[in-house]
C-alpha cells in the first residue's frame, strides 16, 4: 500500500520540485548516509521521504503516508533489535535522487516501488 501510495503522490510531486527541494531530499539522504545510531536514521529516513513527496499538496495523502512511514519506523527498529543496525550508505536513495534530477520520473517511480517493497519484503518473517 505505502508504495503504490507513494508512488502516486511522487508523480504529482515531480512537476513542482524545486532545486530547493532537490536540495532538502539530498540533505536528508546525506544525513540518513551519516547516521550513527537508528534513531538518526529513522529520522533522515522519514526526512528524506517525506521531502519527496510533499510537494504533491495533497494533505489527506501526505497524511495517510506518514502513517506507513511510522509503520515502516516500527518494522525497522523491530528488525534491528532482532538482528542489529550498522550505519549504511543507502543507493537507492541516491538512485532515486539522480533519477529525479535527470527528470527521468518514471525510473524514480520504478526505483521507489522496489525500495519500499524490497524493504517490507526483509520485514516478512522466514519459515
Amino acid at each position: 500500500m505505502r508504495a503504490a501510495l507513494e508512488v502516486v503522490a511522487l508523480r504529482n510531486a515531480a512537476p513542482k520540485l524545486t532545486s530547493a527541494h532537490l536540495a532538502r531530499i539530498e540533505l536528508a539522504l546525506i544525513e540518513a548516509d551519516n547516521a550513527e545510531t537508528i534513531q538518526e536514521f529513522d529520522v533522515a529516513n522519514r526526512t528524506f521521504h517525506h521531502a519527496l513527496v510533499a510537494p504533491c499538496a495533497m494533505p489527506r495523502l501526505l497524511a495517510c503516508l506518514d502513517g506507513l512511514q511510522l509503520a515502516n519506523s516500527r518494522m525497522v527498529f523491530a528488525m534491528a533489535r532482532n538482528v542489529g543496525w550498522r550505519p549504511r550508505s543507502n543507493q537507492d536513495h541516491r538512485l532515486i535522487l539522480q533519477a529525479l534530477r535527470s527528470r527521468n520520473l518514471d525510473q524514480a517511480c520504478s526505483l521507489l516501488t522496489r525500495h519500499i517493497q524490497t524493504i517490507e519484503l526483509l520485514a516478512l518473517p522466514t519459515p
